[in-house]
């Protein structure tokens, strides 16, 4: 009966194993440390808010380090600046003594419930009475206005794992119809998880309904900028430089979503790096569209296009670079072959 052999146990086999335990032990404190600097203790670091009351409610609420105040003309303005996403709260003081708080649920619940508090400490310093009006609230499906920060993060990982994937299974972008290829596939691939996703957000959960086409379209962009930007870097630099990116987006730019935890009550370093990563401007771009009628679309927009582009020209210049060299390098060899010394032409 013929023995099954034993498994040969190598230094190098020992060292390998210990490394890649290291490595993934590494990553687990990785998440761990950036989700939980960035969720634990949330800390109210910059607020806007639009002020609309006599002189003393305004130099009270200037007091406030963490706030930034501007002053406008009246009840319509201040709230319109909530709606329009140019200030994150507002604070309208009538003759009755009401001290109106406007919030938006829509840009973030944590948001809203740290402006509502700081209106109620405002109000009752002041001897005035409160009340909370949401401006852009969430859906009944969705109160805690979470789904899109799920969604994005969730089409991230999708995006970033498939052009890697695509990366294995069609190899490395050497020639312009590989990279035809690559792009193609990532294109058709993105909208597949944009469509399932917003079928999923929109017809089964019923969290952001109304804007079917806005949403895919939101999905989409965002699937195409992660994984183009996986795919140029890849191309341009190597399968290593792409797995850095691919750890940087789901350490660092999960957590800097702004998603749980707005931006507002972000530490300086999430709150600058949201305004970076694509995860930041694909939350809030979703919550635009979704809540504020497209309002404060601009900025996300332009910076999940910078990303793509970004990705796209990468993948370019590298495609050149290597076809050009390659025609070089066939043209110098092929001259050394006839300049060769001691061989002749045939017809010598």
């Amino acid at each position: 009966m013929a023995r099954h052999a034993s498994p040969v146990v190598t230094k190098t086999g020992i060292r390998n194993i210990v490394i890649a335990m290291a490595a993934l032990t590494a990553f687990v404190v990785a998440m761990i440390a950036s989700y939980s600097g960035a969720f634990a203790k949330p800390t109210l670091h910059h607020l806007t808010v639009a002020v609309a009351a006599p002189e003393q409610v305004v130099d009270a609420v200037r007091s406030q380090e963490a706030l930034n105040v501007t002053v406008v003309g009246g009840d319509a303005q201040a709230r319109q600046q909530v709606r329009e996403r140019e200030a994150d709260t507002a604070f309208v003081v009538d003759p009755t003594g009401e001290m109106k708080i406007y919030v938006a649920g829509g840009g973030g619940r944590s948001v809203a419930a740290a402006a509502e508090t700081v209106g109620d400490e405002v109000a009752a310093k002041g001897g005035l009475r409160a009340m909370v009006t949401d401006v852009a609230p969430t859906s009944a499906a969705d109160p805690s206005g979470t789904v899109e920060f799920y969604a994005i993060i969730f089409i991230s990982i999708g995006a970033s794992l498939g052009a890697t994937v695509f990366g294995y299974l069609m190899g490395m972008v050497h020639r312009p119809a590989t990279l035809a290829l690559r792009t193609s596939t990532l294109t058709v691939y993105s909208a597949l998880l944009a469509g399932v996703v917003t079928v999923y957000v929109d017809a089964v959960l019923g969290a952001l309904t109304g804007h079917v086409w806005l949403v895919f379209g939101v999905l989409w962009l965002y699937a195409m900028a992660v994984g183009g930007a996986v795919t140029g870097v890849a191309a341009a630099f190597g399968t290593a430089a792409s797995a850095l990116l691919t750890l940087f987006l789901v350490i660092v730019g999960n957590a800097a979503a702004a998603g749980p935890v707005g931006r507002p009550l972000l530490s300086p370093f999430y709150a600058t790096c949201t305004m970076i990563v694509p995860q930041g401007s694909g939350v809030s771009l979703l919550r635009s569209i979704s809540y504020f009628d497209g309002h404060g679309a601009a900025t996300p927009l332009l910076t999940l296009v910078a990303w793509g582009a970004a990705g796209c020209l990468l993948a370019v210049l590298a495609t050149a670079s290597r076809v050009n060299y390659r025609a070089l390098y066939e043209r110098f060899a092929g001259n050394r072959v006839v300049l060769q010394p001691r061989h002749l032409s045939p017809t010598d």
